[in-house]
């Protein structure tokens, strides 16, 4: 279940990133209207959220998301706690000399996702789609990325997920069962960039946003 719920979540985070690189798209990239009047960044990415938020088959998905999360964060808990009474180790590894330091600390980066997760969900998902007080989500993105310290947050809790990319992808393609060297090797160079590239996609976008003129 830790395998399956993190590829998910894996999978989540692509779909989620090319929504968000819309935000960034000047609107130099809108010659012609899209989606009816939708002809700049500002609107394009209010008809997007729309689009999740009333889509019945999105918003299925979705609460398998929250499912997945839950259940990953729980089982990573389960765990360690088995880990430590057993073997008396902080996670899986316990060899330091052949381990990287991200693969001893998964429940450290775990945390600060963890936490990161409730405040980001706090500050978007829940007045959005919940509460429904803000309508204009475009301006509610841009409004908190033009604040220093949450930009900072959000760019170490990125880093953080970039980490746990890695060694989460290598872990959870050898619990599925993919031992044969060549695919090992391939697992591991793939998880690398994959992280690698979702990390600066993710953390560019409050980065040009703070120092764009909006």
């Amino acid at each position: 279940m830790m395998a399956i719920s993190g590829l998910f979540i894996s999978f989540f985070l692509v779909i989620h990133l090319i929504g968000n690189l819309i935000l960034i798209i000047p609107d130099s990239f809108f010659p012609i209207e899209f989606w009816g009047n939708v002809a700049n960044a500002h609107d394009m990415y209010n008809a997007y959220s729309h689009f999740l938020v009333h889509f019945w088959p999105v918003s299925v998905i979705a609460w398998i998301l929250y499912a997945f999360i839950i259940i990953h964060i729980v089982d990573a808990i389960v765990i360690t706690k088995q880990n430590r009474k057993s073997k008396g180790e902080k996670y899986v590894i316990s060899d330091k000399a052949s381990s990287k330091w991200y693969s001893r600390n998964m429940g450290v980066l775990g945390t600060i996702l963890a936490g990161f997760i409730i405040i980001h969900m706090a500050q978007f998902w829940l007045k959005y789609k919940v509460l429904e007080v803000e309508k204009d989500l475009f301006n509610l993105v841009v409004a908190t990325f033009k604040v220093g310290w949450f930009v900072i947050l959000y760019v170490i809790s990125i880093v953080a997920m970039g980490f746990h990319l890695i060694h989460g992808i290598e872990s959870a393609h050898t619990s599925l069962g993919l031992y044969q060297k060549r695919l090992v090797k391939f697992v591991k160079i793939f998880a690398l960039w994959f992280s690698i590239i979702l990390t600066v996609l993710y953390a560019i976008i409050p980065i040009i946003i703070y120092f764009k003129e909006i």
